[in-house]
Order: structure tokens, then sequence, then C-alpha cells
């Protein structure tokens, strides 16, 4: 069996009973996919319904790429701006949201990074002019530093994301500034989802905006569409009835989902999975199944 490090996961308290399932869940994906390594693999399951929140971490304090998943915060952070007033509530920008978050569209993500930020991408800079674009595009790290969460230290969001290759003053800030790549870990991202869940996400009525960006309907899963994250990811091994709110993210190295589920039961639950390797990138298998052990697991508890 694959234990997890003993200890408390900041943000919610460790419990033994969801630990007994997360390590069940963890050795069943390994026996089920052998290249699924344990190196491979961090998992953050938080169950909700209660005052405090109760959950399990495999690897979950390990950062690495987080793909698509970075979107997440980009939207909080817009969100935070709206409320403040130093974003404009114009059609575009909710339409931007939006695709960022509903198709994941990399183009609407480049225009929200850019009113975020007050940069724009473009063709290389001096350095002097590259170091105040650079200062500039540290905004979301700024806003989440903040925060005080344990489980963002360490993380770096000051990439927009790509279909192919950044090209420009954004390959140098990618490639020619030390361990400048994006960074997050499945903890993270789990307990960024608790606090919308939470309406604490900015605020009560900011929150619900963003579950309604990030709504999944498992019973409509078109495995034609490549944009409906939820084929190949953890909406597609849901039992029927659940509900679904949820962000996915992949390239040919990485595939992750995070998402905050409801059964038809009644139990609520938080699934944050993050794989790394080309092989696991490829599979559309696994987290369908991860998904759907939790599931069932959460179901019994």
């Amino acid at each position: 069996m694959i234990l997890s490090a003993p200890g408390t996961v900041r943000g919610w308290r460790q419990d033994p009973a969801l630990a007994v399932l997360g390590n069940r869940v963890i050795e069943a994906a390994g026996k089920r996919f052998p290249e699924a390594k344990p190196g491979d693999l961090t998992l953050s399951l938080i169950l909700l319904g209660q005052a405090e929140a109760r959950g399990f971490s495999h690897r979950g304090d390990r950062q690495g790429y987080p793909a698509s998943l970075v979107k997440l915060f980009f939207m909080v952070f817009a969100e935070a701006e709206l409320e403040a007033g130093r974003l404009g509530n114009s059609r575009e920008v909710r339409q931007a949201l939006e695709a960022m978050i509903a198709s994941s569209s990399n183009d609407a993500t480049s225009h929200i990074v850019d009113i975020l930020t007050g940069t724009t991408s473009g063709p290389m800079l001096a350095p002097a002019a590259f170091a105040r674009w650079q200062s500039r595009r540290q905004a979301a790290n700024r806003f989440f530093t903040r925060w005080r969460w344990p489980e963002l230290a360490g993380s770096n969001l000051t990439q927009k994301t790509w279909y192919e290759a950044p090209y420009g003053r954004e390959r140098q800030s990618r490639y020619e500034v030390k361990d400048n790549g994006n960074r997050l870990s499945s903890d993270g991202v789990a307990r960024l989802l608790l606090a919308i869940e939470r309406g604490e996400a900015v605020n009560r009525r900011r929150s619900r905006a963003m579950l309604r960006l990030m709504a999944r309907f498992p019973e409509r899963i078109d495995p034609k569409n490549p944009w409906d994250q939820m084929t190949g990811f953890l909406g597609e091994g849901l039992p029927p009835g659940a509900r679904l709110w949820s962000k996915a993210g992949w390239s040919s190295r990485t595939r992750h989902d995070a998402a905050i589920v409801e059964l038809a039961g009644g139990r609520r639950f938080i699934l944050a999975v993050m794989t790394f390797g080309k092989p696991l990138a490829a599979s559309k298998r696994l987290l369908p199944f991860i998904a759907g052990e939790v599931a069932r697991g959460v179901a019994r508890l």
C-alpha cells in the first residue's frame, strides 16, 4: 500500500477514515494502471458538509506544472478586481472569463492576464523594459500572497497558457527568468476550491458567479467535444445523478482535474488530482477511475 506522509493537511483537518479511503484509491489505481507510479500522481480530497472540513492528501504538497488549472486562480483574481472596481465589468470581460473556464480558451486567458497585469505579449524587450514588464506580471502572485495560505507557498502564477509555445517577451519570461514556470500543488488547488465552495473567495456573490462558470453536466458528456473537460477526466467517472463544478488541465506531460462534486445522495466533496509524465498524460481512463472509486467510497462514509 502506498501511504501518504503523516500530519495535518493545511486548510482542512486530516481525517483517518478519508486516509483509509484515499490510500485504497491510490493502491487500486496503481494496480489497474501500472504506469501510474506513486511519484507521478498527487491527490487531495476534502469532505464537505461539516463545520470543519476533513481531508486526505497524497503527495498533495508537491508542486508542478498546473497546465490550465492556473485559470482558476486567474478567475478568482479577476472576480476580486471586478468587485473592487479596478476592472470594468464589460461584456468582453465576462465573455473572456466564461471562455477561459468553460472551454479552457487560451486566447481568452491571454486577454484576462493582460488586463489583470497591465502587460501584453509581443517582441522581446530590452533589459530595463523587461524588468518593468516582469514586475507587473507578478500581480497574481502578489494578490494570492496576501491570502497567506501555506498551501500556496512557493506557487507561481506568472505565465499565460499556450497551444504551442511562447514567443518574444513571453519566452523571455518563461525561459530566461530562473524558475519562472507556473507552479501549483493539488493541495493549493483544492484549498482554492474550498474557498469558492464556502463563499470565501472574494465574497459569496462572487463565489457563486465562479461556480456558475465552473458548472459541468456529466449527463451531457460529449466524447466528440475535445473541450468538454469531462471525457477522460473526473466527470466521466462520476455515478448517475452527480453534480459537478470543475476545471481540467492537460498538456503533453500532464493531465489534471479539480472538482467540487455533489453525489445524488447529497454527499459533497472536493477532489483535485494532478498527474505528471507522458504515460499518465496520455491516459484517458485513470482520472475517471479515480473519480469513481472516490465517489463510491465517499457515499459509504
